[in-house]
């Protein structure tokens, strides 16, 4: 290929030009006037031939394509060429995985933006550093830290030596656990609020400037990208939520929201986890990339000001009826975090959890509820991922209710969830905001009829299950040391909650739960 022209198109030169007009697949496909199919078969298969016409098409897509994309198109080319030419075998086959995995070329794209460099240059970037990662032997990743040392780490480097004023604690049977979550919400109280309790409102707020490309910033961000090629982590930007402020009442909790890309948030802020646990396990205090982007608790506490992304969890309880020695209660319902996740690796948490993230229209689907009802039917009742990227350009409302699983629609209709939120904090881990919560279902008949149809999805590694009759195994659970921090605290207010609504199903231990004053 020279001077812009392609001599012969192969699915290799087509994935290219995709990637430097930036389009999904569906989108390539209809600029061609191609079904997605056909696209998506010139990825799985290189040596497939293109027809004539298809051959005419592509050139005429090239010849009309912005001086832009044609410079990314060239510059693909060239290093692609480069690889072939040297030793880089590693190199030639991760070109063109990247080239395919067209879901993290957005991301490549505003990882270019932060540097201000050329077209392309990320792309380069995380092909070298995958390369260098796949030519040693490879390393099995040791497990984080447990959750008290991360906990203890974060609360030392915003209290200044001083105690901070709504860190969220347990007590449980005389040991106090601290965690990483604060709140300026007095909670729990009487009177936690229900979904329906909760005013969230949507505007069109302008995102925050880019953070600077400081070495930590753009090391950390490419580091990830090569774990989303690589290791199979699952990253999908796409149209999220993000906190613009929060008035937590007892009576009611009000809430507004704007939207970002996700990708501003997991090349950004989400890196901090991976930094601290690297802090953790050097037993070190150093955490430069934190000093950059959530230096303080003035930041902490100003989600205008930042890329505030969340979302939330909710213990999942199940009414089952009395068999054996075992007495009516409620399956409670715990994952441990997939290695394809983001974040929380390895880590138990409740289930559902999820980002706060819109499907169709954004002012429509603000209240958490919806997120909350989504995530529950695609992590434990089987409905396929509905994430824009997929659906987004061919389904109009991902939602509607003849899309609906068959659990999902025996509880609506039914009237028998019960999903109440039951509290707001601060994740001082990224700076993301966590919205606890409880779905119950108190009718033992969902269970008879669709407990065989309850499974994780991709999401968890392994699914575990509880009785809230267990008071000596809930206990337990409470003080291990592999819970995320929003995970342990959506557990413990979840199970006040259902020992409040439902005492009869509920046997706790002694523990309490509050925020340092």
């Amino acid at each position: 290929m020279t001077g812009g022209v392609v001599g012969t198109w192969h699915p290799a030169e087509a994935a290219r030009l995709q990637q430097a007009l930036r389009l999904t697949n569906e989108a390539f496909a209809e600029t061609l006037g191609a079904a997605p199919r056909t696209v998506a078969k010139w990825h799985a298969n290189p040596d497939i031939s293109l027809t004539l016409e298809m051959q005419a098409a592509l050139d005429t897509l090239l010849r009309r394509a912005t001086p832009e994309a044609q410079q990314r198109f060239e510059q693909l080319a060239r290093s692609t060429a480069a690889d072939a030419s040297g030793d880089g075998g590693d190199r030639r086959d991760l070109t063109e995985r990247l080239l395919q995995a067209t879901h993290l070329h957005s991301s490549l794209a505003w990882l270019d933006d932060v540097r201000q460099g050329e077209p392309g240059t990320s792309f380069d970037a995380v092909v070298r550093a995958a390369a260098a990662k796949t030519s040693r032997a490879s390393v099995l990743a040791a497990r984080g830290p447990d959750r008290p040392e991360l906990s203890k780490l974060l609360l030392d480097y915003y209290s200044d030596g001083d105690t901070i004023e709504g860190a969220v604690f347990l007590e449980v049977s005389g040991t106090r656990l601290e965690t990483s979550l604060v709140t300026r919400q007095a909670w729990p109280s009487d009177g936690l609020p229900r979904v329906a309790d909760a005013e969230f409102s949507f505007s069109r707020a302008e995102v925050p400037a880019a953070p600077q490309a400081s070495p930590g910033l753009i090391a950390a961000a490419e580091d990830r990208l090569v774990r989303c090629l690589t290791g199979g982590t699952r990253l999908v930007d796409q149209p999220t939520y993000r906190l613009l402020s929060c008035e937590p009442r007892p009576d009611v909790i009000r809430a507004a929201f704007s939207l970002t890309s996700f990708t501003r948030y997991a090349l950004s802020l989400d890196l901090l986890e991976a930094e601290a646990l690297s802090a953790v396990a050097a037993g070190s205090d150093r955490m430069e990339l934190r000093d950059q982007l959530l230096p303080g608790l003035a930041s902490v506490f100003d989600p205008s000001g930042r890329e505030c992304v969340g979302g939330s969890l909710a213990l999942t309880a199940l009414a089952r009826p009395a068999q054996g020695d075992r007495p009516a209660d409620f399956l409670l319902l715990l994952q441990e975090r997939s290695g394809r996740v983001v974040n929380g690796t390895g880590r138990i948490a409740v289930i559902p959890k999820c980002f706060h993230q819109p499907t169709n229209e954004p002012p429509a689907e603000v209240d958490i509820r919806t997120t909350l009802l989504r995530e529950l039917e695609e992590e434990l009742f089987g409905r396929a991922e509905v994430d824009s990227t997929d659906f987004g350009s061919t389904v109009a409302d991902v939602l509607h209710p003849s899309r609906m699983t068959a659990p999902l629609a025996w509880l609506l209709d039914a009237h028998g969830l019960d999903i109440r939120l039951t509290g707001f904090a601060y994740n001082l881990v990224a700076g993301s905001y966590e919205f606890p919560a409880l779905i119950a279902v108190h009718d033992e008949a969902f269970w008879r009829d669709f407990g065989g149809a309850v499974e994780a999805n991709w999401e968890s590694s392994g699914l575990s299950r509880l009785s809230s009759a267990d008071p000596d195994g809930i206990e337990e659970l409470l003080q291990d040391p592999r819970w995320s921090d929003e995970g342990l605290v959506a557990f413990a207010l979840g199970l006040k909650k259902l020992a409040e609504t439902n005492p009869d199903r509920v046997r706790l231990p002694d523990f309490e739960i509050g925020v340092t004053h």
